[in-house]
């Protein structure tokens, strides 16, 4: 199962699911969670595991309900990064009613052209009337100096909610819900 972007941007981007992609796959996504940089902006430290157990320790997850991760394939099917929710809450086996978005681009020479925001699109378009059931809202967490993912986000739908101060840095708070969603999306049609 893949899932297509739907409305503008249409064929840009495929949301692959974690547990389909194959070894080559498994292999430059491994490499993207252990580059430093891309580490650094989502406030983490470079994994240091092998791919095996990479694979293992994001599969174990997927099966257990405890995340929904997908690969994210450009046009020509090549995986240039990821993208998930996890914190499901309430946490399974409960049914979950929200949950965090993370997203990556791992390729360099995309970042900045519009990939990240069309695989935000794809996978709310899943959350929120594909998925059953379907979540009710979704939340992030960007850094503040990180205005083009927040741009990002805010045109996927999202609005700020808040901020928390950190001794070092700001993290923004931004979520969308569900009738939000739907609302948007009753509008552009």
């Amino acid at each position: 199962m893949t899932l297509p972007v739907s409305g503008p941007a249409s064929g840009r981007v495929t949301l692959k699911p974690l547990v389909q992609l194959d070894g080559s796959e498994w292999r430059r996504l491994h490499s993207y969670f252990r580059d430093r940089e891309l580490a650094d902006w989502n406030g983490a430290q470079p994994i240091r595991i092998p791919e095996f157990l990479f694979r293992r320790v994001m599969i174990d997850e997927e099966r257990g309900g405890d995340r929904h991760g997908f690969g994210i394939l450009d046009e020509s099917g090549g995986l240039i990064g990821s993208i998930e929710l996890y914190d499901l809450r309430p946490v399974p086996p409960s049914v979950a009613r929200f949950a965090t978005l993370g997203v990556m681009i791992g390729e360099r020479r995309l970042w900045g052209q519009g990939y990240g925001r069309d695989a935000v699109r794809a996978l709310l378009a899943w959350v929120f009337s594909q998925r059953q059931p379907p979540l009710d809202r979704v939340r992030l967490t960007t850094f503040s100096h990180n205005r083009r993912a927040q741009r990002s986000f805010l045109a996927t739908g999202f609005r700020e909610v808040g901020r928390t101060v950190q001794e070092d840095r700001t993290d923004v708070h931004m979520e969308i819900s569900r009738d939000d969603w739907q609302s948007a999306r009753a509008q552009e049609a």
